[in-house]
This record gives C-alpha cells, structure tokens and sequence, in this order.
C-alpha cells in the first residue's frame, strides 16, 4: 500500500527505510541515508546568511546531485529548480526564478544570488544536522523550466499537492511497488525525469540515475534484470531495440514507458515482436508528466495515448477543432495541473486546475484519447486543413521508411505545398510512387527529402522549426 503523506519531506524514508533510494552506477544511498543526508544539508542551508526565503536551483548535468538537490528543496521547504549549464537563456531563467541559492560550479556573471559549488552538497565526514525536516506543503515545489525553443522559456510552478497527486496516480496505473527499480535516462531538468523522484520514494522504489543516455548501458541494466520500470522517448527506444539485437528483455521489467513525442509504428511493432512490455503515455510539464496511459499491444492504434489517469478529467472542445472533424483542443483538469508559470515579478499566475495544452485530439467511444499535435501546426494545403502528426501516422507505414515527419513550404497554389522528410532505405520516387497508391490526393505530399536523421530537441519532439528551414532550403 502507498505511504500516505501530506509533504514531501515525508516521503524520504517512510515506503521503506531500508531500500535503495538513489543509484548513479557509482553511489548508492538508501531512503534512511538520504534522510540524514537531508537533516545534515538542511542545516548547511540554513547556516548561510542571507537566505531566510527563496528557491535553491542547481545548474548541473550530475544528476545525483540533482536529486540531492530536489530532496534538499523538499526538506528545506523551499523551491527547487534544476538547470542544464549549456542552456542559452540560462541567466533569463535565473534572473525569473530569483533563486536565494545557486549551486554549481560553472554560474558565471554579477548575479545577485548565492552561489556554491556543487561539491556543498557532498557529505564526506560531516555530522549530521540537527534541523527539522519541514512538514509543510505551502512550498517545496517544483520550477520546471520549458525547453524555450519557441520564444521564451516559461517556468512552470508544481506545487508539492501536485507532485504528490501525480505520484500517487502514476504509482497506480504503471503497479510500481516496494523494491523495483525505475531506470530513467531522461535528464531530471525535464519532467520526464523528475517525476521518477517522487513516483520511487512514494513506493519506496529505486530510481536509477543516468548522466547520458547511453543505449548500451541501458540495455546491459535491462537484461542484468536491475531494472523493472524504464522511461524513454522515441528515439531513445530506436536506439535500444537496435542495440538489444531482437533479445527480449527478462519478466523483471514490467513497464517501458514512452512519451515525449508521438511513438512511430513501426517502432512499436519491432518492440512489440521483441517482448519489450511498451506503454504509450501523453503528459507534459504543466501536468507532472503523463496524464494518460496505454499498454501497446495488437491492434495499438498509433496517435491512441489512453485513458486519464485517476483523478484526472480530460475534455477535447470539438468545437474548436481547426476545422478537422471530430477534433479539438486538448483541455486538462485535476490536482495535478501545476499552479501556473513563474511572473518575472516571482508571483505565479493561477490557472485554478485547468490546463489548456495546446494539443488537437479526439475521445474515441471507449473514453481513449488520441493526440493529433500541436494546433499551431495545423497546415491548410489546397484548403484543407491537415495536422501533420496524421499524416505522418499514414506515412509511417511505407515500407523502408523508419522515420518521417511532414512539413510545408508556401506555394501559390496549394497555399501549404506538402514536404515528406524521411529517412530510411526508400528513395524519394518509390516513397512518392507509394503514396500515390495508398493516400487519397489531399493527403499527399508533393515533395520528398530523404535525411539522415529528422532534428529533434532534448525531449525527443520533432523540431519543426528546423524542418520547415530544411523543405525551404531543399526546394530552392
């Protein structure tokens, strides 16, 4: 049975005292470990001058000492946030986070916060601390900055309700329970990773932290049989069945969670053929990370992400639908929902439980969600509006191509003139040959451009602003 708590300072310890609560390949602490070493930092913390109120970032790629940091933000009742150094608008976030301490080696500048190196957070020889572990659950939250990649970067606020909620939901529908082990390459500065935190010290669970992601090193856990929970995004999960070799990994593993980005079929399948127990999952920042769930067997419809998670209430205003039947915005309400993005005054704007995502969908008679993509990414080709996440699901199923993603160039007639950017071992007269035998005219795309790789960022998504320069670029 979960543990239930009211904050997280709480959750350190309470599932299972005595379990692995963080394991990097070099340093394992248990729950009962990271406890003291919660008290012995909380009073570091409180020892500096001048730091009375405010959140505590962490400006590193270590990712223990991440996760020191995220449970140092809950024992200490203060906000967390934790920052990639090779970020551009680095100093923005902070500046917009107003953090009272900054930890890390390389925060360069004249800047008005605290700062120590990472190494303040190392416990060699210390005494433990005598401070409180706060009970609270006013603060303690999450800053989770966006990947800024169109416009500025906005900085979402979890409260620890939310965190918790979220844990507790998850938890349930993904059967992570005392003694497993949930392995995550995803960075903990996204959410994909820093949900895993939460989720393992409420099962008193072990997460397993990885610098980089290295699909060797993933696959050699899997089949060791360390692990029983796994997030990946897509291309991630390319990279692991190619390094598996078709092996099935061992029954310890239960869940291989995908999200991030829309999971093409074929890869789907290739997994599915190999053994690997994949769950298709939708969610974002602003919700804690997934909000919806779905094993992926025969007859997974690709685009179907599942039911919500319990507690969560998901609504599609058809009405609003881009001019594409039967669709519409993705609206999202339950305590998970974050409180609102971080003002440049520090003040958070309230949103009270609801989330507009930004994302086309459609509820299907069985209650299942299916995700389109981004309204903003609605194309009008000869006019008619197309998403292109729906093309690129038909796309998907030519045989050869392994990857595509659809974008448009302008053009006098079609207004948006269709671009296929693949890769795989199909040319682009066969993979056009193919799609005029298989897709109805209006679904077509008029250009073809085979690639190496389709761009990405961290998380995984398409970038599309780098595809639209790349169909430009090949059509001059």
């Amino acid at each position: 049975m979960p543990v239930e708590t009211t904050s997280l300072a709480e959750l350190i310890g309470a599932a299972a005292p005595s379990a692995t609560a963080l394991d990097d390949g070099q340093k394992v602490l248990r729950y009962a470990d990271l406890r003291l070493r919660m008290r012995h930092l909380t009073s570091r913390l409180a020892a500096l001058p001048g730091l009375e109120h405010g959140p505590v970032a962490i400006v590193s790629r270590d990712p223990l000492k991440s996760a020191l940091t995220v449970w140092l933000g809950a024992a200490s009742g203060r906000d967390v946030a934790i920052l990639d150094s090779t970020r551009g608008d680095l100093e923005t976030v902070l500046q917009t986070i107003a953090p009272a301490l900054v930890i890390g080696d390389r925060v360069e500048g004249h800047e008005p916060w605290a700062t120590v190196p990472s190494a303040w957070l190392d416990d060699a020889g210390a005494e433990v601390g005598q401070q409180r572990l706060t009970q609270g659950a006013e603060s303690g939250g999450w800053l989770v900055a966006s990947s800024g990649t169109e416009g500025p970067a906005r900085i979402a606020r979890l409260s620890q309700a939310a965190i918790l909620a979220h844990a507790r939901a998850s938890n349930a529908a993904t059967g992570l329970g005392k003694g497993d082990a949930w392995l995550t390459p995803v960075s903990l500065q996204h959410i994909g990773g820093l949900a895993v935190l939460s989720r393992c010290a409420l099962a008193g669970a072990c997460a397993l932290l990885h610098e980089t992601f290295n699909p060797h090193r993933i696959v050699e856990a899997v089949m060791a049989e360390e692990v029983s929970h796994l997030s990946l995004v897509p291309a991630m999960l390319d990279r692991v069945l190619e390094c598996a070799g078709g092996r099935a990994p061992p029954s310890r593993l239960r869940r291989v969670l995908i999200g991030g980005a829309a999971l093409h079929p074929a890869i789907a399948e290739r997994a599915r053929a190999a053994g690997w127990p994949l769950w298709v999952a939708y969610g974002m920042t602003e919700t804690g990370s997934h909000v919806t769930v779905e094993a992926i067997e025969e007859g997974w419809e690709a685009g179907r992400v599942g039911k919500p998670l319990r507690d969560i209430r998901i609504a599609v205003d058809s009405e609003a639908g881009a001019g594409i039947a039967g669709t519409g915005p993705i609206r999202i309400e339950g305590p998970v929902v974050m409180d609102g993005y971080l003002q440049a005054s520090g003040a958070t704007a309230s949103i009270d439980g609801v989330f507009e995502s930004g994302d086309l969908g459609r509820i299907d008679g069985a209650g299942n969600l299916h995700v389109l993509g981004r309204a903003d990414d609605v194309l009008i080709s000869g006019g008619v509006n197309l998403h292109p996440a729906s093309i690129e699901r038909l796309l998907g199923e030519c045989p050869g191509v392994t990857d595509v993603a659809v974008t448009a160039v302008d053009d006098p007639r079609w207004g948006d003139l269709l671009v296929a950017i693949f890769c795989g071992d199909i040319d682009e007269p066969q993979f056009e040959k193919w799609c005029r035998d298989h897709l109805e005219s209006r679904q077509r795309p008029r250009r073809f451009l085979r690639v190496a790789l389709l761009p990405r960022n961290a998380g995984g998504k398409i970038d599309r602003e780098i595809l639209r320069r790349l169909a430009a670029n090949s059509s001059n």
